[in-house]
């Protein structure tokens, strides 16, 4: 509680034993040397006797610098940066609270105090509002209760420096965290680049290599047909097999070209009964499966449509049947199955009884020119797959099922993606 001379209208900081100050501990010394460096308090008063009663009371903690009128106190603020300014309010020329106003304009920073005789409210409610005084001590005041009046604004002032100190150290930070920002992300922009120039680069051999094999057999065989070294009963068969590897080749393009050009299925895409690609991927398969001794079975728990562009869906449920077909020795088996997963989405699955996929190779499954235990593989095969189920809106993973082998799932949405969001919003 304070005296009935001394009150602080503007701000109250609590007397503790813990000074506020340890709050910012690891700016403690920072604040030691503006205390050493700078003048603390200003006192201003016209009157001898009133400034000496002021400088006796505060010089045992404050240095204290001194002016008898306001314009002297001005010149005082202009050369030293003190943190308390104690003013009286009678005053010749410029009252205390003309002098204070002009100082919370100039030097915000300092806090200021009114000594006053005055106990009229309006006479506070004006040193508050334009002097936007921290407190007022009132005639006849007691040293004591001047000292605790002043130790807390010496200390709000401290803070306001040390908070000021702060975001400066903040911002510096934060600028040194864009400029860090910043290289990690032209680090990565580097990164992407050469990834994809490595990409780019691998790519490149591996179409040099796919097109190298066919076009030698192409080159062989063409030279032996123009120097009739062909028996013409193997004419036909050399034909073929020229065919053959031009077929080769188109599929390498088409795959290359696949997986490097991005679609957009919306204006392709129609709902599609799922029985009927089934239909065409038995017929297409039937044989093969017969010729290799591999048991080819189709579960359809899902006997609806789909918003898929048929072609593309074919084409991967081509690519991951002939997987398993590669991957399965005689006497084993592929199982297809297709099950509504919710009103949304349709899930199929292509199970076989072979080894599985190894473990090392499972993270990198379904990334560009990953190719396992298949020699002329481009390594594109499940990465289109992966790209094409993304377009349609649907997901693909491999997770071992019912049989022992590997076993790809992939889902397909059941209705135009339009219908899907307005369901959604409704």
């Amino acid at each position: 509680m304070h005296g009935p001379g001394c009150r602080s209208p503007f701000l109250e900081i609590p007397t503790t034993e813990q000074d506020p100050l340890q709050l910012l501990a690891d700016r403690q010394e920072d604040a030691q040397e503006l205390h050493e460096q700078d003048p603390e308090v200003l006192i201003v008063d016209d009157e001898p006797e009133s400034l000496a009663l002021l400088r006796r009371s505060l010089r045992s903690r404050y240095a204290v610098v001194e002016a008898r009128s306001g314009p002297e106190g001005l010149g005082c603020l202009a050369r030293h940066p003190v943190r308390v300014i104690v003013a009286d309010q009678r005053m010749p020329g410029m009252t205390g609270v003309a002098f204070l106003s002009q100082a919370a304009r100039r030097y915000p920073r300092a806090q200021r105090i009114l000594v006053t005789a005055y106990t009229e409210v309006e006479g506070l409610i004006e040193a508050i509002n334009a002097a936007r005084v921290f407190g007022y001590v009132t005639k006849p005041w007691h040293p004591d209760e001047l000292l605790r009046l002043v130790e807390r604004a010496a200390q709000t002032c401290r803070l306001l420096e040390l908070n000021k100190r702060l975001i400066r150290d903040l911002m510096e930070k934060n600028r040194r965290l864009q400029d860090l920002l910043e290289e990690t992300r032209r680090l990565e922009t580097e990164r992407i680049r050469a990834e994809r120039w490595a990409a780019l680069g691998r790519m490149a051999g591996m179409v040099a290599h796919d097109l190298k094999n066919p076009l030698t057999a192409i080159q062989l065989q063409a030279g032996l047909l123009k120097e009739g070294e062909v028996p013409e009963r193997l004419q036909d068969r050399s034909i073929q097999s020229i065919l053959d590897q031009v077929a080769r080749m188109r599929r390498r393009v088409e795959e290359l070209l696949l997986f490097g050009k991005p679609r957009d299925i919306r204006s392709s895409a129609r709902l599609y009964p799922i029985p009927a690609l089934i239909r065409s991927l038995e017929e297409a398969f039937r044989d093969l499966c017969r010729e290799a001794g591999v048991r080819l079975e189709w579960t359809l728990g899902y006997t609806g449509s789909c918003w898929i562009q048929a072609g593309q869906i074919y084409r991967v449920l081509e690519n991951l049947i002939q997987n398993a077909l590669d991957a399965v020795e005689q006497g084993g088996e592929i199982r297809v199955v297709t099950e509504e997963l919710d009103h949304r989405e349709v899930v199929i699955r292509v199970a076989d009884s072979g080894p599985g996929i190894p473990p090392e190779i499972e993270s990198s499954l379904f990334q560009p020119f990953a190719t396992w235990n298949k020699p002329d593989g481009t390594g594109l095969g499940l990465a289109i797959v992966k790209k094409i189920v993304e377009e349609h809106g649907g997901r693909v993973w491999q997770q071992r099922d019912v049989l022992s082998g590997a076993c790809f799932h992939m889902t397909l949405p059941r209705e135009p993606p339009e219908e899907k969001d307005a369901q959604l919003q409704g």
